[in-house]
């Protein structure tokens, strides 16, 4: 063992002296002499100034499955492209070159960067050379390159990657021995899984006999050509043994399946049997017994599976973020948890960091520890990783997005899209989210842009059962008027509804019959209204009887130990105000006052001075002790911290949120109350939907401290809601998630800077165009389908038909002349003369394939509509009426595209069949008739005989009857029989031309609109060409009607090509357009010149919002003149979101006014510009305002946050939020000013940022300190 352990170090240290770099030291291990002699003299050796270089190859021991070397393989090295040019997930680390780089653009990687390829794009991978591609030779050795660098074990030539070989233990009796390649560069995708394998004793791949002639689980990510290989090369390629790889499974989708990257898991004895065999050597551990989908998600996750949660809120989810966190700790990678708000990502910043330690946080404003393995951000963040190419993208295995169904956000949701299609290959995904409908639809999407199987775990159980109440207090009296109306079981109890229903009418009576109650009662009816559908602005003070409402339900409550409660109201204003009129109770104990009194006195420390004194600290304060807080956007941030970690703590009895409390970390509690179920949502006052009011409810319920949690609406309006709209709100159906997904000028300009980027790969594979990426499989084989098809096409040789496309010319205008036609009549009947001329008892020739009509003589009853006419024509029977009556009802079901074919079919054949006007010889003893609906299209000519006083009315009813069975052979009246005969008469009178037509002339006589005289005038000459007899020889073939016949079916299969190019092509994207009119904007303002992002573009990458105005401003010289507090004021009216109701106006000639004037005519002017296009510069979200500009500008001029408080009644909290919001735009403005190469910007810049990041704004959180 000795000895061969020693020749097995001597071979390794002989291939690293062989490898070694021609130009480069020998390292004194290798070289076994003195290291003072390592050097080459550089005097005596010019060649040492050179740059080294590595081998042009690399040599590669070829091992067995005992270690010992079998052998020795040479194969060319890999150029490694730097992160400004090659998108792979091997090239050389990039290098920060500026010493002024902060370390939260050294984590977002740099402008300057590429992304890493995203896990759609294998196809990018190859055309970098990343993946080889024989360009010698032809034949068999085209397809099948048997070096290294084909990667055969991994890829099927022309067809794409196949499953990795299983990887299985070697059984000691088996002395076959099987060589495999220990330093073969690894593909991207199974870095992570790679490195498992390696942990194993012993490993080999296992391959079938070499005389298999079938390939199996071969993903095709585009369709064949066929062209390009036969069957029998593809043949010849050997099987490889798989069993379905568990490690990023790249999937082989079973066809049939509408989601068949999706895989729903549902609970199997398997899976508890495998989850107890995995216990012992879980990642991490946990003292509880995990519940049936936290369990699956484990085993998902072990097995290397990306995931997709849903479950009700506090059910326990965080518990599989995690386990995902464990797994990167274990395999020493990297995770990343995104969540979508701040205030979220800082509070898992603190229960990770107790949990793992080694975790940071990356923010806007805030980076802590961020070369930790687990790093906390919000969405935004890591998108503007991937696009900059951060290196902690290379390590990262895991992403965790919390709050999925954030996607719905109309301002945001785009966010989350852009990242789930942007991340590459490797990187594995964890989706959790509350309960929605359509979470199988959704990860089959994900599966679909990543190439692989989503696993969805879905339940609606919870962990604490919900009971739901209506309350109808009012008094003392009536305190205990609570009514169960929903069970734990989900069941609807009538009986409480009725009590309520009870209870409510006589306390109005009641209120009626007070001599004071009206004003009682009519208060509460307003804050009914104020309740139900205020805005964050309401402006009156909840009414005496909302006082009663809440007194005497915290005092029932509170007998019923049912605290802490968390009251939803949804407005701002009305969450303070209702805090304020119970200061009359206090809930707390003279112990839990001095907690209270301590630990809010600790928190404050860190404020400066007179911000220790702002009302809203000192209300905070008051409210606190005795047991009450508020919760909403519009308190100052480290004040919503303090009342969440006093809320956790038990101190906080009843708190006053508005709905962003329930997105946000687990803080249950034993009672939820809905102010209302109705909402203003900024455009109407609505119900609460289904999902926003279960997200509220979760709330309630504390697991393994309450068997059930309590809901209660308060029923404060004259009358409570009927059951139908409660069962809807409290159980109805959520939301499904739909894309917000939108063209952004930001995207838009940091994908074009990527060479080997699409645009319309970006769209294509968004979710709003989900349905079509799970169409396009079918539509790639149908379209090879139809190519081969249109190959096999029976050629037409014919002397007369071919020379020249003659058959073909003809055909050609046919159509153009049917077509226009079907066009031209809907907008003569907007004619008067024409309308009156096609009035009841007009005869007209008529088509319609619906009706199964070609070229008829019709009589027209009515008008039906501005399209639509009701005909009546003539059948050689009843029989023959049915059977054209079944065949129209038929033909009504078939596809669109189908009904098009055969109505323009049906015109055609009619023109060449009987001419442009000729008619069908009608029956001659005609027994039966029909009334058909007709589109003014299907109009061929128009008689110049009508008759008069026809009876529609008459007509329809008899028409009617006769279709009833029973009276189908009942004798038709003598009027209609009247009028099947004259129609007969006419047809007859047609087809021998003693009856004529309204030309084209005369009806272009009729007509005043002069755009319709062209059309006539072109209808006459086309008419004219083809009546001319000598105008199309083809028509005279012997053969023609077979001739045309080949001819239409080739056209139809051309057309259906056409159709399936389209829809498979970028312009049949919805959002094509918008994209195309974004891009014309861009170019016109030179932020993009021939596709290429211009030095104008570059600056617009580094701004990530308001990117045209901010970079228009730069350019313009608006910032050079300004002082910092100036541009401080400048900057805020793209983050300010306070609106005060009314326009704002500043002094003429005032600082503000100037500042003002120059934000507007910049955007005016851009504005303009994308008028032009079809476009607009400002997304959703994204509104200018200048609200807050002064408030701004006294801020950076050093004034106190409560001297600034007194010049608007904007709330703390949204002030914070602007000036928060200003200092990430000061930077990307930095940025741009070092792109521009202006080092003044830059300064000013520093100076801004620096003179507003000061005190209470810029208040250490909580969750980053305690």
């Amino acid at each position: 063992m000795l000895d061969e352990e020693a020749e097995r170090l001597f071979r390794l240290e002989c291939l690293e002296t062989l490898n070694w770099p021609p130009c480069a030291p020998i390292p004194s291990h290798i070289s076994k002499q003195d290291p003072s002699l390592e050097f080459h003299n550089v005097a005596n050796n010019l060649d040492s100034l050179l740059q080294s270089i590595d081998a042009p190859a690399n040599i590669v021991p070829k091992v067995d499955s005992n270690g010992k070397i079998a052998g020795f393989e040479e194969y060319e090295r890999v150029v490694v492209g730097s992160a400004n040019t090659s998108m792979s997930i091997n090239r050389a680390p990039f290098k920060q070159k500026s010493l002024h780089t902060s370390a939260l653009n050294s984590i977002k990687g740099s402008p300057g960067n590429v992304p890493f390829i995203p896990g759609f794009l294998e196809e990018i991978e190859e055309m970098m050379g990343n993946k080889e591609k024989s360009s010698n030779g032809g034949g068999e050795l085209k397809y099948l390159n048997f070096s290294d660098e084909a990667d055969l074990l991994n890829s099927v030539p022309t067809l794409g990657r196949i499953k990795i070989p299983e990887i299985v233990p070697l059984k000691k009796e088996e002395k076959e021995v099987v060589h495999t390649e220990v330093a073969k560069p690894v593909d991207t995708s199974d870095v992570f899984d790679f490195l498992n394998m390696l942990n194993s004793d012993e490993y080999t791949v296992v391959e079938k006999p070499k005389t298999s002639k079938k390939v199996e689980d071969i993903p095709i990510d585009k369709p064949i050509e066929i062209a390009e290989q036969d069957d029998n090369e593809i043949s010849n390629l050997p099987e490889i043994v798989t069993k379905p790889y568990i490690f990023g499974e790249v999937i082989s989708n079973k066809p049939g399946e509408k989601f068949e990257y999706a895989r729903k898991l549902e609970k199997s004895p398997g899976e508890e049997e495998e989850y107890q065999r995995l216990m012992p050597t879980m990642a991490r551990k946990y003292p509880f017994t995990l519940d049936y989908f936290q369990q699956s998600s484990v085993l998902c996750m072990e097995r290397g599976e990306s995931l997709f949660v849903a479950a009700h809120t506090s059910a326990g989810k965080t518990v599989v973020a995690e386990y995902a966190i464990a797994l990167c700790q274990a395999h020493k990678t990297r995770a990343v948890y995104t969540s979508p708000i701040k205030a979220l990502s800082n509070q898992k910043f603190r229960d990770f960091k107790q949990i793992f330690g080694d975790v940071g946080l990356v923010t806007g404003d805030i980076q802590l520890h961020p070369e930790a393995a687990c790093l906390i951000m919000t969405t935004e963040i890591l998108r503007s990783m991937l696009y900059n190419g951060s290196e902690v993208i290379r390590d990262l295995e895991w992403v965790v997005f919390d709050e999925v169904h954030y996607i719905n956000n109309e301002e945001r949701g785009h966010v989350w899209e852009e990242v789930l299609i942007m991340l590459p290959a490797h990187v594995k995904i964890v989706m959790l989210s509350a309960t929605v409908p359509n979470c199988v639809e959704f990860a089959d999407w994900v599966g679909r842009i990543k190439n692989r199987k989503i696993n969805v775990i879905s339940t609606d159980k919870r962990p604490v059962p919900l009971e739901h109440f209506l309350y109808t207090g009012q008094d003392g009296k009536t305190q205990r008027d609570l009514f169960k109306i929903i069970d734990r079981d989900g069941q609807f109890i009538l009986k409480g509804y009725n009590d309520a229903k009870d209870s409510k009418t006589k306390s109005n009576e009641k209120e009626k019959a007070g001599g004071s109650g009206g004003r009682g009662g009519s208060r509460g009816g307003g804050g009914m209204k104020r309740g139900g559908g205020n805005s964050g602005g309401g402006k009156n003070w909840p009414g005496k009887n909302d006082k009663n409402i809440y007194l005497n339900l915290i005092n029932f409550m509170k007998c019923a130990d049912q605290l802490p409660m968390v009251i939803f109201v949804f407005s701002r204003k009305r969450c303070d105000d209702n805090a304020q009129m119970l200061s009359s109770m206090n809930l707390t104990t003279e112990v839990e006052k001095q907690h209270v009194r301590t630990f809010f006195s600790q928190c404050i420390q860190r404020l400066k001075g007179s911000d220790k004194e702002l009302p809203q600290v000192l209300t905070m304060r008051e409210l606190c002790l005795r047991g009450f807080a508020v919760h909403h956007s519009g308190i100052l941030p480290i004040l919503k911290e303090v009342v969440e970690l006093l809320f956790q703590k038990g101190y906080v009895k009843i708190l006053f949120a508005t709905e962003t409390f329930a997105m946000g970390v687990n803080m249950p509690a034993r009672c939820v109350v809905f102010d209302s179920i109705t909402k203003h949502d900024g455009t109407e006052r609505r119900l609460l939907n289904p999902g926003e009011y279960t997200q509220m409810a979760g709330r309630a319920g504390r697991r393994g401290l309450d068997s059930t949690g309590t809901v209660v609406i308060i029923c404060k309006d004259s009358s409570i809601p009927l059951p139908d709209v409660l069962k809807n709100v409290i159980s109805g159906q959520a939301l499904r998630l739909e894309s917000k997904f939108r063209v952004t000028y930001s995207m838009i300009l940091n994908l074009l800077r990527v060479e080997q980027l699409k645009i319309e790969d970006m769209l294509q594979r968004s979710y709003v165009e989900s349905d079509s990426l799970r169409e396009s499989k079918e539509k790639k084989k149908a379209l090879c389908e139809m190519r081969r098809a249109l190959e096999e096409v029976e050629p037409i040789e014919c002397e007369t038909c071919t020379p020249n496309s003659q058959l073909r010319d003809y055909h050609d205008a046919v159509i153009a002349f049917v077509q226009k036609r079907a066009n031209i009549w809907p907008k003569l009947n907007d004619e008067n003369v024409i309308n009156k001329l096609l009035g009841s008892g007009r005869f007209l020739i008529v088509t319609s394939a619906h009706n199964q009509l070609q070229n008829e003589c019709a009589l027209l009853i009515k008008e039906l509509n501005n399209k639509s006419i009701q005909v009546l024509s003539v059948s050689k029977d009843s029989e023959e009426t049915t059977q054209k009556n079944l065949k129209a009802v038929k033909f009504s079901k078939l596809p669109k595209t189908d009904i098009n074919w055969l109505t323009e079919e049906n015109q055609i054949l009619g023109t060449t069949k009987y001419g442009t006007r000729g008619v069908a010889q009608c029956p001659q003893t005609a027994q039966s008739f029909r009334l058909s609906e007709i589109p003014l299209s299907g109009i061929v000519a128009v008689t110049k005989k009508s008759i008069k006083n026809v009876q529609s009315a008459e007509i329809l009813q008899e028409y009617n009857m006769l279709q009833i069975p029973r009276f189908r052979d009942r004798e038709i009246s003598e009027s209609i029989r009247k009028l099947m005969q004259q129609i007969t008469t006419v047809s007859q009178q047609l087809a021998s031309k003693e009856l004529e037509t309204y030309s084209w002339k005369e009806l272009r006589a009729m007509c005043q609109n002069l755009e319709l005289s062209f059309e006539t005038d072109w209808m006459e000459s086309i008419e004219s060409e083809l009546n001319l007899p000598k105008a199309f020889p083809a028509r005279h073939c012997t053969r023609f009607a077979d001739h045309f016949d080949l001819l239409r079916n080739s056209v139809r299969i051309e057309r259906k090509v056409k159709s399936l190019e389209y829809d498979l092509s970028s312009d049949a994207l919805r959002l094509s357009d918008e994209y195309q009119n974004r891009l014309k904007v861009l170019e016109s303002l030179g932020f993009v010149e021939k596709k290429m992002v211009s030095l104008k573009g570059r600056i617009g990458c580094e701004i990530h919002h308001q990117e045209l105005l901010i970079t228009e401003l730069i350019l313009d010289y608006k910032f050079h003149k300004r002082t910092p507090a100036e541009l401080a004021a400048l900057l805020s009216t793209l983050t300010c979101q306070y609106n005060c109701g009314k326009e704002v106006t500043f002094e003429p000639n005032s600082v503000f006014a100037e500042i003002c004037e120059s934000v507007k005519s910049v955007l005016t002017r851009l504005e303009s510009e994308a008028s032009k296009h079809r476009a607009h510069i400002s997304d959703v979200g994204c509104e200018i305002r200048f609200d807050l500009m002064e408030v701004v500008y006294e801020w950076a001029n050093g004034t106190p946050f409560y001297q600034i408080m007194e010049m608007t009644d904007c709330q703390e909290g949204l002030i914070v939020k602007c000036i928060q919001r200003l200092d990430e735009v000061c930077k990307d403005v930095r940025n741009a000013g070092r792109i521009v190469g202006d080092p003044a910007l830059v300064e000013k810049m520093e100076e801004v940022s620096a003179s507003i990041r000061r005190d209470i704004v810029f208040a250490a959180s909580l969750y980053t300190t305690v």
